[in-house]
């Protein structure tokens, strides 16, 4: 999406204006820091740069645009390579987000595992264009919903950008983590950003690493040149629902002034960025050529000042979402189990307790299952489906069954005989967010959901190939929970 377009250049050069549209509240300090221009209080620097961001286009064939930017980023990948251990080497930028089983400085299962990856992707996309003289290049992203096949120029294996994988394709991968289906209720119902990102983490994200497999599915995936492009992809993710769909960020003083550190910018010096300037790096430092996600369609360009002052002031400001929870229901506490049997837990709730959820307003309150595990399992070949009070599913038992609630997938491994997680898991913690609302309004207009009967929650692990490379595989449950959170009305703009 171009949101600076040719129409503002008569009032950009006008300094009140700039100041007021495109410096009040974040100072030309920061708006330096985010555009990535030398002399910060330089504003025509600063509204040039703004003027000319880099376009990340939807990666595809046919596009000439779209191939001349493959064949920066080969020229690109090739440069770093070549850097030794410098610290804009492909290994040393690599080794930011995790190397061989582990991870290093990378957020995931957390709040800001958007956020930091955002700063970490355009930290290397200016090493890119620094390297390759480029400066208007942008990172293409691979939109595995539109097009779920690897584009050809990731498989040609004489190619900078080859590297061996399990699959080639996200078709006939069997949870459809990247298909409409799936991806629609994320979209187009959960307006809560507290929730929207652990489940973008948590399905699509992790299920494309594990899928595609090898390399991808480790902890040093950021060795594949693919890596890149789909978590240009997750980002985008975020900018079509906060941005193109009109979303709202939180504003929660916490987690906006968090600093995101351990990054290395294009000058090779040590970068950091807080959560809350990261939220304008799509209107400022480079932005989207827009495609569809599921239903939600690609959009048209911002075509006025207004329109773009009116943008920015919502996504700087962001609103008062949070993260409420207004009741929590145990199911399950800390335990072993194995990957090779489903797992059913039964809530030991009063009927009146478990009349709150059977009859919940789903105009009201979201009610969500929150799985949390102690660490990684030896392998990732599998995802996990969720049922609710069917305690005879299967792995084979399909996502069509009205009981059927959501998945998610693990993203990364535990070395064998490792008890706990190690230092480099310390921020990876595999908690997970599973939507239960549609399946239980579901299974109690169908009369298979009552209040005088317990509610059960059932973990189907399914392996991606069609059985486990350790069926001995445990896995170390902390807890599992109900809980109940407010629903976030999407302001109106």
């Amino acid at each position: 999406m171009d949101y600076l377009l040719p129409e503002f250049e008569d009032q950009q050069r006008s300094p009140e204006l700039s100041r007021r549209v495109f410096v009040k509240g974040l100072g030309l300090v920061s708006v330096g820091l985010v555009l990535g221009v030398v002399g910060g209080c330089d504003l025509d620097k600063l509204l040039e740069a703004i003027a000319n961001r880099p376009m990340r286009r939807w990666l595809r064939t046919g596009s000439a645009e779209v191939d001349a930017d493959i064949a920066t980023y080969r020229q690109g990948v090739q440069l770093m390579k070549n850097l030794g251990g410098a610290s804009t080497s492909w290994n040393s930028q690599a080794a930011i987000h995790g190397v061989g089983c582990c991870f290093n400085f990378c957020q995931h299962g957390n709040s800001h595992f958007f956020d930091w990856h955002r700063a970490y992707l355009l930290n290397f996309e200016r090493i890119i264009q620094k390297l390759t003289g480029n400066a208007k290049w942008g990172l293409p992203y691979w939109n595995w919903n539109q097009t779920p096949d690897i584009h050809p120029a990731f498989l040609d294996q004489n190619s900078v950008l080859f590297l061996g994988r399990t699959h080639t394709t996200m078709t006939g991968e069997p949870s459809g983590a990247t298909t409409t289906s799936v991806l629609d209720p994320f979209f187009q119902n959960d307006h809560n950003f507290f929730t929207f990102s652990p489940q973008i983490e948590g399905w699509p994200h992790n299920t494309v690493h594990g899928w595609v497999g090898q390399t991808m599915g480790s902890g040093g995936s950021a060795m594949d040149p693919l890596f890149w492009v789909h978590h240009c992809m997750v980002d985008y993710c975020w900018n079509k629902w906060n941005i193109e769909l009109g979303n709202d960020n939180t504003n929660d003083a916490t987690w906006v002034n968090t600093n995101e550190e351990h990054l290395v910018d294009a000058d090779g010096n040590p970068f950091s960025m807080t959560a809350g300037l990261t939220t304008v790096l799509p209107l400022l430092s480079y932005q989207y050529e827009s495609s569809a996600i599921g239903s939600s369609p690609a959009t048209a360009a911002v075509k006025t000042k207004r329109a773009y002052e009116k943008l920015k002031q919502r996504v700087q400001t962001g609103a008062n979402i949070r993260f409420d929870i207004k009741r929590r229901v145990p199911i399950a506490e800390r335990a072993q189990i194995s990957i090779a049997r489903p797992m059913s837990k039964e809530t030991k709730l009063a009927t009146e307790d478990v009349a709150a959820i059977v009859n919940s307003n789903a105009a009201q309150e979201r009610i969500f299952a929150s799985v949390e595990f102690a660490q990684l399992p030896p392998e990732s070949d599998f995802f996990v489906r969720v049922f609710v009070n069917l305690p005879n599913a299967t792995s084979s038992t399909p996502q069509s069954d009205p009981h059927f609630a959501g998945g998610f997938a693990f993203f990364g491994t535990t070395p064998a005989n490792t008890a706990a997680p190690s230092t480099d898991h310390a921020q990876h913690q595999p908690n997970f967010l599973v939507n239960l609302t549609d399946a239980i309004q579901r299974l109690r207009s169908r009369q298979e959901l009552k209040e005088n009967q317990p509610i059960s929650i059932q973990l189907v692990p399914v392996p991606f190939q069609g059985k486990f490379e350790r069926e001995d595989a445990q896995l170390v449950l902390n807890k599992i929970e109900i809980i109940i959170t407010p629903v976030i009305v999407k302001s109106q703009q």
